[in-house]
């Protein structure tokens, strides 16, 4: 045993200075995340052995980070990275110097570029992703990490920058976003304006012996390898795609022999359109799934993304509407508001804010809650409104009926509310707000459940 151990410290001690001369030496910002990294491991570690539930969860993430599909994602990872450095090579672009960087990058802002592909849903995914890899803000960077400062205090601020860039996504109030945001913009600017006179001056002092063709190289880098994980990122995206759709269709085919000719069709229809395999992957595609030939599932994809393009365009002409008729009183033929902003978020919310009164019913059974809009914060982003949302909640004296409405900026009003206890439901719009409660107030209609005092709830 100590034969080996002595192995290994001779292999360190040998293989130290040819990582030194590789520009693996650590500056003084990168040893300050490294201690920090180190501390938040030990906490983490402590915690979870004190704690059976956090060490089991643990335990599962690692089991689940080195099973067999993520192993072989990793290892086309690392094999992509380092055929990008052949190909550099062969151009005399390749320095050692920029092992580190390389590495650094790769395990951070790569993985994380990387593993993305589970989200890409369309080329405007690679076009967002592209522009950020090339934006001016890579090379800021750059310039802001080329002189760190003393090791303390690189220690001492990276806990600062951390809260100062977490504190506005934990306040959920409009007032501490705004102050949050306020006292976090001042720091930055402060220490942004700091470290890039720190730099300007470490600059000028070696301006004359500064190897400037290597030092554009090294922020340039980022870019170059970003995007040549991009080029990686797109077939990961359209077979991982791929891999759900053929999911959707082995679940809802009644005979699972056959399967083949769906998936051929499939692919023959969509080939390698992003966005239209992943809505297939969502669903939908029962008619693919159960043709009995090549051709006939190939026909049926046709018209599935025929669909999808006609709900697209639809789509997108409602989006032009809310701009166009923003502000308008006029009516469509159908008597129908042609202001339509908010109508869907106004809907949306007014909907879970419905269902969080059963669930409260049902958990504490003494009525309906008149308080229910404050105990979670008025915070209906998720619906896609602001805070604060709008919505007025009434709920009766006996806590059996209640309503909640909602007027959007066009000037029309959305409602729902329930006459008894759940499931309860009844739904209103119009000009102006419900006068009483459901079930009472004529504007409500004649039954819960019905469409006829609605229209504009599901336009």
């Amino acid at each position: 045993m100590s034969n080996y151990s002595d192995w290994i410290q001779n292999a360190i001690v040998s293989a130290l200075p040819q990582l030194l001369t590789q520009g693996f030496q650590l500056n003084n910002r990168e040893l300050a995340t490294l201690a920090w990294l180190v501390v938040c491991l030990i906490t983490l570690t402590v915690a979870a052995l004190s704690g059976r539930d956090l060490c089991s969860t643990l335990v599962g993430h690692l089991r689940m980070a080195v099973s067999p599909k993520l192993v072989i994602l990793w290892i086309t990872y690392g094999a992509w990275i380092l055929l990008f450095i052949v190909v550099v090579d062969q151009f005399v672009i390749w320095n050692p110097v920029l092992t580190k960087g390389t590495l650094v990058w790769g395990l951070t802002t790569g993985i994380a570029m990387f593993v993305g592909f589970t989200e890409a849903g369309s080329l405007e995914y690679f076009r967002e992703e592209l522009s950020t890899v090339l934006s001016v803000i890579v090379l800021v960077e750059f310039f802001l990490n080329v002189d760190p400062f003393p090791l303390w205090f690189e220690f001492l601020l990276q806990p600062i920058l951390f809260f100062f860039t977490v504190a506005p996504v934990v306040a959920r109030e409009p007032e501490q976003q705004k102050t949050s945001r306020r006292v976090r913009n001042w720091i930055f600017l402060i220490l942004v304006l700091a470290i890039v006179v720190k730099t300007a001056q470490s600059l000028s002092t070696s301006w004359q012996t500064l190897n400037w063709k290597f030092f554009a190289l090294q922020a340039v880098w980022p870019m170059l390898l970003g995007v040549w994980v991009l080029v990686l990122v797109f077939p990961l995206a359209i077979f991982s795609s791929y891999e759900n759709a053929f999911v959707q269709l082995r679940t809802s085919r009644d005979n699972p022999t056959g399967l083949w000719k769906a998936k051929l069709g499939l692919i023959l229809a969509l080939r390698l359109r992003l966005k239209w395999i992943r809505e297939a992957s969502k669903g939908g595609s029962y008619e693919v799934a159960n043709a009995e030939s090549v051709s006939g599932a190939y026909e049926a994809a046709k018209h599935y993304k025929a669909d999808l393009v006609a709900e697209e365009r639809q789509e997108v002409a409602y989006q032009e509407n809310l701009v166009r008729y923003a502000g308008s009183t006029e009516l469509n033929e159908g008597g129908r508001p042609r202001d339509k902003r908010e109508f869907r978020e106004s809907a949306r919310a007014l909907k879970w804010l419905h269902t969080c009164q059963m669930g409260w019913y049902e958990r504490e059974p003494e009525g309906y809650k008149p308080n229910l809009i404050e105990r979670f914060g008025d915070d209906f982003t998720r619906s896609g409104l602001d805070i604060p949302s709008g919505i007025t909640l009434e709920v009766s004296d006996d806590g059996e009926r209640w309503y909640a409405w909602r007027r959007t900026p066009g000037g029309h009003c959305f409602a729902i509310g329930a006459s008894k206890e759940p499931p309860s439901e009844w739904l209103y719009d119009g000009p102006e707000p419900p006068q009483d409660f459901p079930g009472i107030g004529s504007e409500w209609g004649d039954s819960p459940f019905s469409m006829d005092e609605c229209p504009n709830w599901y336009p």
